[in-house]
């Protein structure tokens, strides 16, 4: 009886270090795994973070490669399309509603009202004709022009001289050229650039005022 017992309460001994024993494995066993678990996550947020700076560093690369790419071209169309003011620096394309431009078989031409730049009868420049002049002669000294030369052509209508002191069309329109070529010398255009001609009643416009004119042709030569 007392054998019984005795291994009774060995085989109780027994179950009860079995099952501490299972349960201490399993609490180790569910510690390793959770810290395994954080050990990979850690890893994939730092994989993570590598690739997002990556693809940030390639896209800095993509990036600037095309602005290399687009610098050149933009570089080529300046002189034909970058018209910023100034003189002896790019080119001049001004806008200005006194000026009409134009395309001829010697060059580009520049068209002003004689009645812009002159009183009737009158070879004086207007005050306010110089400020179109000034963006003249800005484009005429600019990188796009200053190898050309220009030659100044004054232009009157057909009436007769009568009240003014210039004894015909030809001698007005002559004077008329030779102001507007002193004016553009004198804002600093080369006088070894500039030529002035009076051209008289020629090549009559559709009227009278149209046919009042100074044109300043910038020679393709």
């Amino acid at each position: 009886m007392e054998g019984t017992w005795k291994r009774a309460l060995s085989m109780g001994v027994l179950a009860g270090a079995l099952a501490l024993g299972l349960g201490v494995g399993g609490c180790s066993n569910n510690k390793q795994a959770q810290e395994d678990a954080a050990n990979e996550s850690n890893e994939l947020r730092t994989k993570n973070a590598q690739l997002e700076q990556s693809l940030r560093e390639r896209d800095a690369t993509i990036a600037e490669l095309q602005r290399s790419q687009q610098q050149p071209q933009a570089q080529q169309v300046a002189p034909a399309t970058d018209m910023a003011g100034g003189g002896g620096g790019g080119a001049s394309n001004f806008s200005d509603p006194n000026i009409r431009r134009d395309s001829t078989a010697e060059g580009e031409r520049l068209t002003v009202a004689g009645d812009v730049l002159f009183g009737s009868g009158s070879a004086d420049l207007k005050q306010t004709a110089k400020k179109t002049l000034d963006k003249v002669a800005a484009e005429l000294k600019s990188n796009k022009y200053s190898r050309f030369s220009v030659r100044v052509d004054g232009y009157t209508d057909s009436d007769p001289i009568k009240k003014s002191k210039w004894g015909s069309n030809e001698a007005l329109s002559e004077a008329r050229a030779r102001s507007v070529e002193n004016y553009l010398q004198s804002k600093g255009v080369s006088s070894s650039r500039l030529s002035a001609y009076g051209r008289g009643a020629q090549n009559l416009k559709k009227s009278k005022a149209e046919s009042r004119r100074v044109e300043i042709i910038i020679l393709n030569r």
